[in-house]
């Protein structure tokens, strides 16, 4: 008997089940963060003098998080595991490091 390589392991304990979820969760909760916060921060700069920003920041929030949430997850499901998890970490380490550039809308 013969050892078999991760590869053939993977599409034999099937076919890559777990990859495809696991890369489609991701997908979304990365969508989610990226579209959400870049679209609530558009949003909010539209205020204007009565103050308006508030609710174009909220409405730009969750229309963003949603958009997000369907782009985030077609990317996971196109891209697979490796571009999906790398696109995921770079949006977490961009969004817990202090010292870096404000995102602009």
């Amino acid at each position: 008997m013969r050892i078999l390589t991760p590869y053939e392991i993977e599409h034999v304990s099937g076919a890559g089940l777990f990859d495809f979820v696991g890369s489609v969760v991701i997908g979304a909760v990365a969508g989610i963060t990226a579209f959400g916060l870049k679209w609530a921060m558009s949003g909010g700069s539209t205020g204007g003098i009565i103050g308006a920003g508030v609710v174009g920041g909220a409405g730009g929030l969750i229309v963003g998080a949603v958009v997000g949430l369907v782009d985030g997850a077609l990317y996971g499901a196109i891209n697979g595991w490796s571009t999906t998890s790398s696109w995921f970490n770079k949006i977490v380490e961009n969004q817990l490091d202090l010292n870096a550039d404000v995102i602009t809308g």
